[in-house]
């Protein structure tokens, strides 16, 4: 089974779950022994998966189909994502694992529906989280965003500025600059710092340029001030 953590857009502010790898075997699970040995080896798979000093870069499937110009309220599922990951013409934003509790690691998710060709069923197996996720309808992974509502989220949709409103191609330019400054970011942190200290240095920077220069709200609903910060 594969692991998954909640993941947050940067640009958007969209969630959804990102797969981490290969959870341990649920058959090692068998007695008191082996029920310790499990958890132990859950708790090893969060600590060195879902890290929260980070920066994912990922195909955000909203922050895609802005970036190809089509119209976000048509959607963009997994048949269009997935002919866009193919053509190579994806957009990889940078993205956070989410935590619910402060003091804990993102918590990381089992899907627990055995039938791929039904919807999955995400539970918490690790960690301090909601014990169940819920998927919106895209079938790209991405979140009912307002069901996160009860453990703390901000789940205000996005509001983007009149001109990228109104104009697909300013808003697809806005998301490739964006990614673009965000992957300049990390080349620039990889360069300055320790190869261990690099991701943690990039990240500094792109939470710092969402909460000081976006005031904490999603890069693309600012896009004037963040690009301004940018350059």
């Amino acid at each position: 089974d594969e692991g998954a953590a909640v993941s947050n857009c940067l640009l958007c502010d969209s969630y959804a779950l990102l797969t981490l790898g290969l959870l341990p075997d649920r058959k090692l699970a068998r007695g008191i022994k082996g029920r310790a040995a499990h958890e132990d080896l859950l708790e090893a798979f969060q600590e060195k998966h879902a890290l929260r000093e980070k920066t994912f870069f990922v195909a955000c499937s909203t922050c895609n189909a802005f970036a190809s110009a089509s119209d976000p309220d048509l959607g963009f599922d997994q048949v269009k994502q997935g002919e866009y990951l193919r053509d190579g013409l994806a957009v990889l934003t940078p993205c956070h694992l989410v935590v619910f509790d402060d003091e804990e690691l993102p918590p990381v998710y089992r899907n627990e529906e055995s039938d791929a060709g039904k919807k999955p069923k995400w539970r918490l197996t690790q960690g301090v989280g909601p014990a169940g996720l819920e998927l919106d309808r895209t079938r790209t992974g991405r979140l009912h965003k307002n069901s996160l509502r009860p453990f703390g989220i901000d789940v205000r949709p996005l509001s983007l500025p009149d001109d990228l409103a109104r104009d697909p191609q300013a808003l697809a330019r806005a998301v490739r600059e964006a990614c673009a400054f965000a992957e300049g970011t990390l080349a620039d942190a990889a360069e300055a710092a320790e190869p261990e200290c690099a991701e943690k240095a990039a990240s500094a920077v792109l939470r710092a340029w969402r909460a000081e220069a976006c005031g904490g709200r999603p890069v693309l609903e600012v896009w004037a001030e963040a690009r301004a910060a940018a350059l």
